[in-house]
């Protein structure tokens, strides 16, 4: 993916500045994948311009399809001794993701599982190692991808990066930090939009997950050392049977089976009953035909904090300020009960929450 070199050096100076705070005689690490390459190098640029020693870890696409047919997936999913002990020694971890071949890699089943099993024991060790880590979202924001959810690639990748670029790190995380504690603390989470959204459900003082944009000394204490460029959002777990009321989104979103809009869901004590979509319903059908009981539950909200967002970009849809996504499925990753392994959500903009009663959100505004 071609990137301008002034953007470029712009993201480079916030995933290791406000996100990551590098500092000089610090080991980082870039991970990247080809399509990447460019904000990659420009993160290595800026490394050393901090003083610090950067690596630059890099997955070439050719090579890593050309592997699929000469190796087992097992072997893939393997990780060696010497990128363990890179690991260990590093204090910043900068991360493109990748495959750019998204929907190739999807496709493979349970071939693609096996390929990345090393990521547990990744995320146990970075933890253990009190890494520091931001990950990049331009790397889902490859050609293959944008085709698949039909939006233009060069604009989608201006969004991300304007979006990690022009967020004031400071603001977000002092709203997230706000709205975390309001909701562990509240008890009736109450939304409404002007396109019809009425929907009433219970919180359980469940710890709210952040993404703040920033991993600091606080973030390492409780163990979480990764954030996401762009940032941000607070989500938590909901009592997972007592949603009631009619959810209508008015921005596209992207779980696992694709782009769908205009996603109508109704809620009974707290299980979705009934759904329909303006586009996408058919791959939202064919995605539920063998689930298991608990699918449909209502598993988590979120409010979005990134007021540099534009509507709808995916893969972040749920980070505009004053989105609010609401989520059916599993929710164990963010404090919930259910275990279910569906997961797929809608997003309602410029939405109007209550919280106890007491305005939380005015149309898109956090209070």
């Amino acid at each position: 993916m071609a990137a301008d070199g002034s953007s470029a050096e712009a993201l480079a100076r916030v995933l290791l500045g406000p996100a990551l705070n590098v500092r000089r005689g610090e080991n980082v690490i870039v991970e990247t994948w080809t399509h990447t390459l460019p904000y990659a190098s420009a993160c290595v640029t800026e490394a050393r311009r901090r003083g610090a020693r950067p690596m630059l870890l890099y997955e070439d696409e050719p090579a890593y399809w050309r592997s699929w047919d000469l190796v087992p997936k097992r072997e893939l999913g393997k990780v060696g001794s010497h990128e363990w002990a890179a690991l260990s020694k590093a204090q910043a971890y900068v991360f493109f993701p990748g495959p750019a071949d998204r929907p190739r890699f999807r496709a493979q089943g349970r071939d693609a599982v096996q390929s990345v099993a090393y990521n547990l024991e990744w995320y146990r060790r970075a933890k253990s190692a009190h890494l520091r880590g931001v990950r990049s979202m331009l790397g889902y924001a490859s050609n293959e991808a944008a085709a698949e959810f039909r939006v233009d690639p060069t604009v989608w990748r201006e969004q991300l990066v304007r979006a990690s670029v022009q967020a004031d790190p400071t603001t977000i995380k002092r709203d997230a930090a706000r709205l975390a504690a309001r909701l562990q603390k509240g008890r009736e989470f109450h939304l409404t939009a002007a396109n019809g959204t009425d929907l009433k459900l219970s919180l359980r003082g469940r710890t709210p997950t952040i993404d703040d944009g920033v991993v600091d000394a606080g973030d390492l204490r409780r163990g979480e050392n990764m954030t996401a460029a762009p940032p941000g959002y607070a989500a938590v777990a909901v009592d997972e049977k007592s949603a009631a009321g009619l959810v209508v989104a008015n921005r596209p979103s992207f779980p696992r089976m694709g782009r769908v809009e205009g996603g109508q869901w109704e809620f009974d004590h707290g299980q979705m009953v009934s759904c329909s979509f303006t586009d996408g319903g058919a791959a939202f059908e064919r995605s539920t035909q063998s689930v298991t009981p608990g699918w449909n539950r209502a598993g988590y909200i979120s409010v979005g904090l990134n007021p540099a967002l534009d509507p709808g970009v995916p893969r972040v849809e749920d980070a505009e300020a004053g989105a609010v996504a609401i989520a059916i499925g599993g929710n164990v990753d963010y404090g919930g009960t259910n275990s279910n392994p569906f997961l797929a959500w809608l997003i309602v903009g410029e939405a109007t929450v209550a919280l106890d009663g007491k305005p939380l959100v005015d149309r898109g505004k956090l209070l």
